[in-house]
């Protein structure tokens, strides 16, 4: 059996046991009192409709976008490498720049 398996049938057994004590000690049905005590009618709905709405904003904009051979490549631009002097790339950049403004 893997580690990553091993690993978690223990997680699920000790998410169980504390389950059932949970169960027996009354706590879930306190905590569903505290609920009801804390949220009105229809908050505890918009909050949990809110937080699964910004997570799929989330999801949609921080979804790797392979553009060409490269993922992110827009995060990519602003990030440092090492191999390469930054004014030289700067210097190449604007000739790439001045080469597309002079055939225009």
């Amino acid at each position: 059996m893997k580690k990553g398996t091993l690993k978690t049938i223990i997680i699920l057994v000790a998410l169980l046991f504390i389950n059932i004590e949970a169960a027996q000690a009354g706590l879930v049905n306190k905590f569903k009192i505290y609920i009801r005590h804390e949220f009105s009618d229809y908050q505890l709905l918009y909050l949990v409709a809110g937080a699964l709405f910004l997570g799929f904003l989330s999801y949609i904009v921080f979804t790797p976008v392979f553009i060409g051979k490269r993922k992110w490549a827009w995060l990519s631009y602003y990030s440092y490498n090492p191999n390469r002097h930054h004014y030289q790339s700067k210097r190449e950049m604007i000739k790439k720049i001045s080469g597309i403004l002079q055939n225009n």
